[in-house]
């Protein structure tokens, strides 16, 4: 089952806080995405969670009393089950064909994300964290013994249905992931 739901979330941060509040009510392993929504006025960020139980009841609960678009696919359905206004749907709809694809989507819960602790080889972390590749942002090489310093935080993203952590150079000889937890924002000072 795919749920996704378009809150209109502005940045990463809110979509991040709206996912951690769905998975909190659902108590079930799920995979946990970001999805990019474009195509109109204001980009803003959808979420989907894709999982083997039925979350459909829990899900509608937390966002009960939200203005959000939402859309249910069920398996062997033969469409999405859509609610909610017009924009957020579409938005919705988007993030759960994503989802259903793997194409797209930055990825905050999946299998093996509770692994990604301290500082690891490169093969080690995508052993244990199911993550199918590292890349080196700007060409920067990454090979099996590489070692990467998770900083507790990875958002890998997918592509073409493969798990993609993106990294780069920090002090101490080791890549981190470019996606930090704690961001600052470009020109926040001007």
């Amino acid at each position: 089952m795919i749920i996704a739901i378009d809150a209109d979330s502005m940045d990463l941060a809110a979509a991040d806080h709206l996912l951690y509040d769905l998975i909190a009510a659902v108590d079930q392993p799920v995979v946990a995405v970001t999805h990019l929504v474009s195509g109109d006025d204001r980009p803003h960020v959808a979420v989907s969670l894709t999982s083997t139980a039925d979350l459909a009841e829990p899900i509608r609960e937390v966002v009960a009393d939200r203005n959000v678009g939402l859309a249910i696919t069920r398996p062997g359905a033969t469409e999405p089950e859509l609610a909610g206004p017009s924009r957020l749907v579409r938005g919705a709809y988007v993030a759960a064909v994503e989802a259903a694809l793997g194409t797209k989507g930055r990825v905050v819960r999946w299998p093996g994300h509770e692994q990604g602790h301290g500082v690891l080889p490169a093969a080690e972390l995508r052993t244990r964290c199911g993550i199918d590749e590292l890349e080196g942002i700007g060409g920067v090489p990454v090979d099996d013994e590489t070692l990467i310093d998770t900083l507790d935080f990875l958002r890998p993203v997918r592509r073409d249905g493969r798990l993609v952590l993106q990294v780069q150079p920090a002090a101490g000889d080791v890549l981190i992931p470019f996606e930090l937890q704690h961001q600052q924002t470009c020109c926040t000072d001007h």
